[in-house]
């Protein structure tokens, strides 16, 4: 391979193809496949998607997890989805997408899947709370703020609440204590969201 070869394949090469590479993923549980490796492309597929249609995880849904349950494939998923949320080429479908799937992780049912999915979350905080931030879209910034709600330390999640309101949804969080509210505060769901 030449220099100018082995440059090219350095570019080509980011966060999330080098996180896809670290796993053997014929050996990974698929439920509706008898393994999972078929997953890296589908998460590559998902990565290049550009419109919301594109972006449906079908590859990953029915066979990762489903609803509230998962295969202990969610958690390398996970992995992979978080080193895919740092490409600056990743539209807004996708960006979506990834964080739609990171939320159904860490609120699966199996509580083991489920922490070990939220431990992943964790390495990424930076991340998260630069989608919020970002004021690309109020649908990444909720799954973003979602995902730091269930992983963070409370005093920082509500610090974000008073910098960031601005940029979440209304019924996305309570009212400030000292707000009137002529009723119960809206309550994020545990299903998955269509998308």
């Amino acid at each position: 391979m030449t220099g100018r070869a082995k440059r090219q394949a350095a570019r080509s090469l980011d966060a999330m193809e080098w996180e896809l590479g670290l796993y053997d993923w014929a050996t990974l549980p698929c439920r509706g496949c008898w393994n999972a490796a078929h997953v890296p492309d589908e998460l590559r597929r998902l990565a290049l998607a550009r419109t919301t249609d594109a972006a449906k995880p079908t590859g990953i849904e029915y066979h990762v997890f489903q609803e509230t349950w998962a295969t202990w494939t969610a958690v390398p998923v996970a992995r992979v989805l978080m080193a895919g949320l740092t490409r600056r080429t990743l539209s807004l479908a996708a960006r979506h997408a990834f964080l739609d799937l990171l939320w159904s992780f860490v609120v699966a049912d199996d509580e083991e899947i489920a922490e070990a999915c939220r431990d992943v979350v964790r390495t990424g905080l930076g991340t998260l709370y630069e989608e919020v931030f970002s004021g690309r879209a109020i649908g990444t910034a909720m799954f973003a703020y979602w995902l730091l709600d269930d992983v963070d330390e409370p005093a920082r999640v509500e610090r974000l609440l008073r910098d960031a309101r601005h940029l979440l949804p209304e019924d996305l969080h309570p009212d400030p204590p000292d707000a009137a509210w002529p009723g119960p505060h809206p309550v994020r769901p545990r299903a998955r969201h269509t998308r």
